[in-house]
């Protein structure tokens, strides 16, 4: 049976191949040949911005598979994909437990990792990551 299949791939492949159009691969292009397209201007990630009722600090993959950020404070259909750069940076001084910090700590950390910050206050927004 096996066999039979594979003859019949095979024949199926090369009859689907011989209906595509030849193509020379020899020709080049004209010296003059061009191709124009609309630079988009570097755009920053806006952290904080607000997606459906919802306060982000840094990239989310919320809706998608891949890390993204709004353009606006206010999510209005205006966003990018998130490249290294873009994800949130630790924000000094911060408050954590009423007392204010300058560098990443380790109190709170339940490994031991230090950690920051993404928002001027700890105690009120919640957000963090380790340094």
């Amino acid at each position: 049976m096996a066999p039979c299949l594979a003859l019949f791939l095979i024949w199926a492949g090369a009859s689907v191949f011989l209906l595509l159009e030849p193509v020379n691969g020899d020709e080049l292009l004209p010296a003059n040949f061009s191709v124009s397209y609309k630079s988009c201007p570097e755009t920053e990630c806006v952290f904080p911005f607000v997606y459906e009722n919802r306060k982000y600090f840094d990239c989310t993959r919320r809706g998608s598979i891949m890390y993204w950020c709004s353009l606006d404070t206010e999510y209005k259909e205006n966003w990018k994909y998130c490249r290294n750069k873009d994800f949130a940076r630790c924000y000094f001084p911060f408050i954590y437990h009423n007392k204010v910090y300058d560098n990443c700590t380790t109190l709170g950390s339940f490994n031991g990792k230090p950690w920051c910050s993404l928002s001027p206050n700890y105690d009120e927004d919640k957000v963090w990551k380790y340094c």
